[in-house]
């Protein structure tokens, strides 16, 4: 093909591009009638060594994924490590049937003051294999962690997410909440505590070990401020955390619990599931 001819096709598919980008951006968002209930909130997990995801005969294998590795459960996106704004913390404890012997589902979730007293009333009681048991039933309690964050891509994009941390990631749930608690900025004489988004915080993961057995666990470390983060976006990003804190806070955005059979790549336990880590 001629050179002006190219240069004359490439000017049009240029121009098309430019006009509907225009076009995309006038019309708005879809009209469909979503509503908060009607998402799910994607959960970042720790790929095992026995996780589906790297199993090339599961059907629940992701291509390129390692041992290690993060993924979100609802797009199968890997990531090696990801930086987060952390948006908002709670504490649930989840009732589970045992392996094999219910529906997959939790049976019930609670919040601490539930629990405690559960605790008080003598319904719950820890057992030999040190899980918190219903008094008379066959199901088990987790002390389960939940962080709300959002997720900046490197190209700018953002997107919301739960990490959940449970048994011996609880410890790293605990430190990450007294580094968020500690945060403060200063602003001339005044000295002020931010959001706990104001500040990102970068998360890899590690090989853990004790005598029970090995798995991957979390690595936390802290980020640049908010307003020190290369973004364009991050004037949007700011007002998405402040909307996303506000919906989980008034009970509008809830979590949907994993089921039992996806607990096996969860939190990355490669010789066991992760309700069977050692407290």
């Amino acid at each position: 093909m001629p050179e002006k001819k190219e240069q004359a096709v490439a000017k049009k598919q240029t121009g098309n591009a430019l006009a509907m980008g225009d076009l995309l951006k006038k019309t708005g968002p879809s009209l469909s009638e979503r509503g908060t209930e009607d998402f799910a909130i994607p959960y970042l997990n720790i790929i095992g060594d026995t996780s589906p995801q790297i199993d090339k005969e599961d059907q629940d294998y992701i291509a390129g994924a390692e041992a290690g590795m993060i993924f979100n459960n609802v797009t199968d996106k890997v990531y090696k490590d990801i930086t987060v704004l952390p948006v908002y913390y709670r504490r649930r404890y989840v009732e589970w049937a045992e392996r094999g012997e219910g529906p997959g589902a939790p049976v019930n979730i609670y919040t601490p003051s539930q629990f405690e007293q559960m605790k008080r009333e003598g319904k719950v009681v820890r057992g030999e294999d040190n899980k918190e048991r219903i008094v008379g039933g066959d199901t088990y309690i987790e002390n389960t962690a939940e962080h709300y964050v959002i997720v900046l891509e490197p190209d700018g994009m953002w997107s919301k997410a739960i990490i959940k941390m449970k048994s011996t990631q609880l410890k790293k749930s605990r430190t990450w909440n007294s580094i968020m608690s500690n945060q403060r900025r200063v602003d001339g004489d005044e000295v002020y505590q931010p959001k706990d988004f104001a500040r990102s915080y970068l998360m890899k993961t590690i090989r853990e070990k004790n005598d029970k057995g090995k798995w991957f666990g979390w690595v936390i470390s802290e980020g640049k401020w908010i307003d020190e983060l290369d973004n364009p976006n991050i004037q949007k990003i700011y007002e998405d955390a402040m909307l996303f804190e506000k919906q989980i806070h008034s009970g509008e955005v809830d979590s949907t619990p994993q089921q039992e059979d996806e607990k096996v790549s969860v939190q990355g336990n490669s010789a066991q599931a992760d309700s069977d880590l050692p407290f």
